[in-house]
């Protein structure tokens, strides 16, 4: 393990991570409800759980589990590709399960004790978080993939038939669906929507970067980048971050979409989500590499490295940890000041799913078809 090849500043955590996570929406602090933990990507929390972890529970399914788990009012939520959706208590105990007819590869979101999700059955799924009961259910033309974001009373997704989708919360009737114009075959949307301020920012493979009026579904922007995009955008300080198969990351100007600054990521394979924090950018990739960048300009921060491949997307904590899940079945402590492993962990299979962080609590699915659980000794 080499050290990182600058000194990460303090300065990138604390009162940024307390106003990231604050953004979360309706749930507690100790929650983390929807995919990267809030509307606009931001996978922060104040403080990690205390290291060494140990395994606290984990839970078989049958099939790999691609889906991230959730944390809502002391709960866990995940999909598997066994075609379920699970619900546990903090202690690992099965609650409820509810089958689709399709593999699970979404990361549910739960809002107001509901839990909204999609199959690859094609439907958007919404389901009483105490019961598993089911509330509606909602037919799209193709599969879906991508996470759900709820604001404003909606359910908003984007799926494999190009459209982008709001459905009322409440019911699951269609408020509005927007085509996005794409390829016709081989395509469709993988990442998961941004909501901010009244508008809904996506990205699909055709490489175009969307907003979207969140009420109305009116076009505000469009923007080409010129590649496939499969990570999600992130949203931070007025300022839209998406990295495109290009291997180019792009900041863009929320407003109008125009390109504040380009960053080329040295012919390198990014299928993680940017990691954006007060002063920096972290970056997960396929090549188990790890860099941060300077938010303002997008000049080389620092580098870290892990034995595994790179699919999922990093969690950050304020006291300077990351939490990331590798394709050699290892999750990862890293100390961000120092650049070494400070823990690690190895499932018994590859790991795409991304972590969640609650109560002091580490959740993360492994293609071993588990769902495991860590925490600090004793807790």
């Amino acid at each position: 393990m080499r050290e990182a090849r600058r000194t990460v500043k303090k300065s990138i955590f604390g009162l940024a991570l307390i106003i990231a996570v604050g953004a979360a929406g309706p749930a507690s602090a100790a929650d983390w409800p929807m995919f990267l933990a809030t509307p606009t990507h931001a996978p922060l929390v104040e403080r990690g759980p205390a290291l060494p972890l140990s395994l606290k529970w984990k839970f078989d399914t049958q099939k790999p589990v691609y889906s991230s788990p959730v944390v809502y009012k002391g709960k866990v939520f995940a999909g598997s590709y066994d075609k379920s959706i699970y619900a546990f208590d903090t202690s690992g105990k099965l609650l409820w399960s509810f089958a689709t007819e399709g593999p699970i590869f979404s990361t549910p979101a739960v809002v107001n004790d509901v839990v909204y999700f999609g199959s690859k059955d094609s439907n958007v799924y919404a389901l009483n978080a105490d019961t598993g009961k089911l509330l509606w259910k909602f037919k799209t033309n193709g599969e879906i993939i991508s996470s759900p974001v709820v604001a404003e009373g909606n359910v908003y997704v984007a799926g494999m038939d190009i459209y982008l989708y709001a459905l009322k919360a409440t019911d699951g009737s269609r408020v509005w669906r927007k085509k996005l114009t794409d390829y016709e075959k081989y395509s469709g949307i993988y990442a998961a929507p941004v909501y901010s301020d009244g508008n809904i920012y996506a990205a699909g493979k055709n490489g175009n970067v969307y907003s979207v009026v969140a009420s109305s579904g009116g076009m505000n922007w469009s923007k080409p980048t010129r590649s496939a995009i499969y990570a999600s955008p992130v949203l931070s300080d007025g300022v839209l971050y998406v990295s495109s198969y290009d291997r180019i990351l792009y900041a863009m100007n929320v407003k109008t979409g125009k390109f504040i600054w380009r960053k080329n990521l040295d012919n390198e394979m990014v299928y993680s989500t940017p990691v954006v924090t007060k002063d920096l950018i972290y970056i997960a990739f396929k090549n188990g590499q790890i860099r941060s960048y300077n938010k303002k300009d997008g000049s080389d921060a620092s580098s870290y490295k892990v034995p595994g491949e790179i699919n999922s997307t990093p969690a950050v904590t304020g006291d300077g940890y990351m939490f990331v899940g590798c394709m050699d079945s290892g999750i990862y402590a890293i100390n961000l000041k120092t650049g070494s492993v400070a823990w690690k962990y190895s499932t018994g299979g590859a790991i795409h799913s991304s972590p969640a962080i609650a109560d002091d609590v580490l959740y993360i699915g492994s293609e071993d078809g588990s769902v495991y659980a860590f925490a600090p000794a004793g807790k």
